[in-house]
């Protein structure tokens, strides 16, 4: 079967395609739309361009966009510039509307990892009208195919009034079979091991009825940059190596690892590419998305297994999985959010959660969204649910920045995502602060031996130090506990003579 037909298999939807233009008709102001996909690949571009200009052109539509992760800048962007979006529910990934969100035009609700699309399920956020998802094709009986991302598409699908599918034809239909889409009820999921056993189906399933509207794409995705060898990723991902050949010597860890999830951007990137070059192998991965460093490792035969929401892949590296995608199909596989941050998977497979911050406390609580506790910059996202269940607890990040103008270590987070209850492990270039069965004054003053700056930590010493003169169980100090964000919204600098 030759053309489009082939992509598109079910004969009544064929009568169903249309241009961007015409989809973009479809919405109205008011809606809530979901849509779905990571910031770089696997997410609708055309609709939402033309949604845009449509908006440029008429005004008068603003819409809630719902999806639980960041999603690319030809979604937020585009449509933030035009004053397309009212609310924004879940996390962001857009330049553009971080902007618009912080200058107070944008109302943003941060979304529970995966337990958003749940909420949306029981009625928080109100009925969705219009999901938007990215699709290599339709199955005979019209049910979606999906491209390089799984992530929450199913469950919007399954929530909204009406889907329109944007087929991707710059993708190949050898992605079919690459996803695993299970939606749990009541029952225990069935146990995700080993991604040949499958607990789900390689589509997404739709109600062919619900389809308003197919619209044909040759757009490319915006590729990410493939992650430079660092210094400070290199120190980090010792740490953590060091750690667990620590935690085998004392029998609270076996090998192989664990599952391992770690976050995404340049710096997880280089923390993986430590990790997966070290003598550990027979790898197993629960990841958000599946990057170059873990495409590396595989290509190393020390991998088990790959468990992700979505590809987010450099244009080089895309390019060696395109060839050989028979084979890591192999060791690969694509699920829901639902899935890949369920708690009870989580937990069930003693998954080692690993994410990035932007700063920690001296009880071990964690920022990891709000630039001195007002501004927006992504959201909290899936390290809300690996913080609270995964085996290990661990946050990772450089001590300082900004030249060291700021100490990522502070008396306390201007901006609280993960409470020292959900918090095991922090990892800086200068060390690694084990903090489990340690008391308060105990964790305070490890997490300034081993995390902190040598810049900061008289600093931070002297804080403790009076901190601990007045009475109760943690060392605080109502006065000053603000003091290193107050310093540098005063003179530009954390550190007492600015330089």
């Amino acid at each position: 079967m030759d053309g489009i037909e082939a992509r598109i298999r079910h004969k009544e939807s064929l009568a169903k395609i249309m241009t961007a233009d015409e989809a973009a008709l479809l919405f109205r102001d008011g809606m809530m739309v979901a849509t779905s996909g990571n910031p770089l690949m696997g997410y609708p571009k055309a609709t939402f361009q033309a949604l845009s200009e449509r908006i440029r052109r008429e005004g008068g539509i603003r819409i809630d966009l719902l999806c639980a992760g960041p999603v690319g800048s030809e979604v937020e962007d585009v449509l933030a510039d035009v004053g397309g979006i009212r609310t924004r529910i879940g996390a962001i990934g857009g330049e553009k509307l971080r902007a618009a969100i912080n200058r107070g035009e944008v109302r943003f609700i941060e979304g529970k990892g995966g337990q958003l699309p749940l909420h949306v399920k029981r009625g928080w956020y109100g009925p969705v009208d219009m999901a938007v998802v990215e699709a290599i094709g339709l199955t005979r009986e019209g049910n979606i195919i999906p491209s390089t991302a799984v992530y929450d598409s199913p469950e919007w699908i399954d929530a909204a009034s009406g889907v329109i599918v944007e087929i991707n034809l710059n993708r190949p239909m050898a992605l079919e079979g690459m996803h695993d889409v299970y939606q749990k009820g009541g029952d225990p999921i069935p146990i995700v091991g080993n991604p040949v056993k499958r607990i789900g189906v390689p589509y997404f399933y739709v109600n062919p009825e619900k389809i308003k509207g197919v619209v044909l794409s040759d757009r490319g995705d915006k590729p990410s940059g493939e992650p430079k060898p660092d210094l400070m990723g290199a120190l980090l991902g010792q740490h953590l190596l060091d750690f667990f050949k620590k935690e085998i010597a004392a029998g609270r860890l076996s090998e192989p690892l664990p599952p391992i999830e770690l976050g995404v951007g340049d710096l997880a990137g280089q923390v993986m590419r430590k990790i997966g070059a070290s003598d550990f192998t027979n790898f197993r991965f629960h990841l958000p998305a599946i990057t170059d460093p873990v495409l590396e490792i595989v290509e190393a035969g020390k991998v088990d297994w790959v468990s992700g929401m979505a590809l987010r892949l450099s244009p080089e590296a895309w390019g060696r999985f395109q060839a050989n995608l028979d084979r890591y199909k192999q060791f690969m596989v694509l699920r829901p959010v639902t899935i890949c941050n369920s708690p009870e998977i989580i937990q069930r497979l003693g998954v080692i959660g690993i994410n990035g911050c932007l700063e920690m406390d001296l009880q071990g609580q964690v920022n990891s969204s709000h630039v001195l506790g007002a501004k927006i910059l992504t959201g909290i996202a899936g390290s809300y649910d690996f913080s609270r269940n995964g085996l290990y607890s661990i946050f990772v990040g450089p001590s300082t920045a900004k030249g060291g103008k700021i100490s990522a270590i502070v008396p306390m987070v201007s901006h609280v995502d993960h409470t020292e209850h959900d918090v095991d492990i922090l990892v800086t270039e200068q060390g690694l602060a084990d903090l489990r069965g340690l008391d308060p004054h105990e964790r305070a003053e490890t997490i300034i031996r081993q995390c902190a700056h040598p810049d900061y930590k008289g600093m931070l010493s002297a804080y403790l130090a009076e901190a601990k003169k007045e009475p109760g169980h943690i060392p605080f100090s109502l006065e000053e506990s603000h003091s290193f964000h107050l310093r540098l919204k005063r003179t530009g600098s954390m550190k007492e003579t600015a330089s």
